[in-house]
Order: structure tokens, then sequence, then C-alpha cells
């Protein structure tokens, strides 16, 4: 198997709830993907589609688990953006963002498939578009499609993590490895927002 980073575990809630999602940290050696997609290492053909595709995740995501996707927020906070994040998103270390993580759930089924991590400048967004990320069942991708602005993502590149600290969130796979996709968002030439998506490898089996 594939040697894998492990993130932070998710942390209990002290009242018995659901625990707090995992910390999301980018790791220093994330493996291209532009320039080396026909022989990505270490994955299948069907995850290097899922890679190297640099639409609407959302969309590709429903036609391939044949159901409508909605977004559960797990958590929306501002904190400080540093290390391999703050490189990525052109930012000092240390600037204040808006950090979400949500979980890309089937709309009938309302099983997880993906959890996504945010890094987002507000500040660089128009402020209805900012205001809807807090509180929007939809994905960021289709968001920007209904407000009909014009984006460029950048694909940063992708790594494999252990799977054991979102069991809490996908009970139906076996967790043992996620594969993870990064990239940026760039809106009137900046980059607005930094995305990685977590998706249990066994989804593609």
């Amino acid at each position: 198997m594939t040697n894998a980073a492990t993130p932070a575990p998710a942390t209990p809630d002290p009242e018995g709830g659901a625990p707090a999602p995992p910390d999301c940290v980018l790791p220093d050696d994330i493996r291209p993907i532009l320039g080396a997609h026909l022989d990505l290492a270490g994955v299948s053909d069907l995850e290097r589609i899922m890679l190297a595709c640099d639409g609407t995740f959302t969309f590709q995501l429903e036609a391939y688990v044949r159901e409508l996707i909605e977004v559960e927020i797990l958590s929306y906070a501002r904190r400080p953006i540093t290390g391999a994040a703050a490189k990525v998103m052109k930012s000092a270390p240390g600037d204040i963002v808006w950090e979400r993580k949500v979980l890309l759930r089937g709309a009938e089924t309302g099983e997880a498939y993906v959890f996504a991590h945010s890094y987002v400048d507000a500040g660089r967004l128009p402020k209805a578009l900012a205001d809807d990320l807090q509180a929007s069942p939809a994905g960021i991708g289709r968001l920007f499609v209904d407000y009909r602005l014009s984006i460029y993502r950048d694909l940063v590149g992708y790594f494999f993590e252990d799977g054991a600290p979102y069991a809490p969130w996908f009970p139906k796979r076996n967790n043992l490895q996620f594969l993870a996709r990064v990239y940026r968002v760039f809106f009137e030439n900046r980059p607005v927002m930094i995305i990685t998506e977590k998706m249990p490898r066994d989804l593609f089996q």
C-alpha cells in the first residue's frame, strides 16, 4: 500500500455528540497532477480521471454516484493560515482566513462520499457569495456557477492519507486510506481559496 500521511485525530465531543472534524494539514511532499496526469503514481484509472479534471467536482461526483449531492457544513471559523497552505495561497503566514470543513453527502441516501476542507479569503470574494459559504447546502463549485463568476482552478497536487480519523463520518467505508486532491481557486487573478477534497479509496472500487 502507498504510504499515507496521518491527519490529526478527530476530537471527541465532551457532550458525547459527533467528534469535531480533524485538522487538515497540507504535507510538504504533495505530488503534482499537471504534467504527470498520464501516469499518476499509485492511483487507479478512475482515480486518475477524478484527480485530473479541473471542472466542478460536485457534478463529477453526482455523475459517478448517480444522485444529487448536498453539503453538510461541519465547521466554519476564522483562523490563521500557516505552513504549506499559506505558501499555496500566496498569503503571509498568520494571515486570518476562513476555514471551512464539510461533507459531500448523497441527497437521497445521506451517505457521505467526500470530506472537503477549504481555506477561504472572504475579503477577495463578493459579499453575497462569502455569506453563502457559511450556510448554503450547495457545494463551492455550484455556488460559483449560480453566481456566474469567472474563476480558474489550479490543480496543486494529490496525496494519500490515513483514513482512520474520518471513520465517524464514513461508517460504510473501510477507511484504510483516503485520496486527497488539492487545488486553488483564482478570482480576478488572485487566489481566493485552497480546497482539499478527501475521498475514501474504496469508493472507487
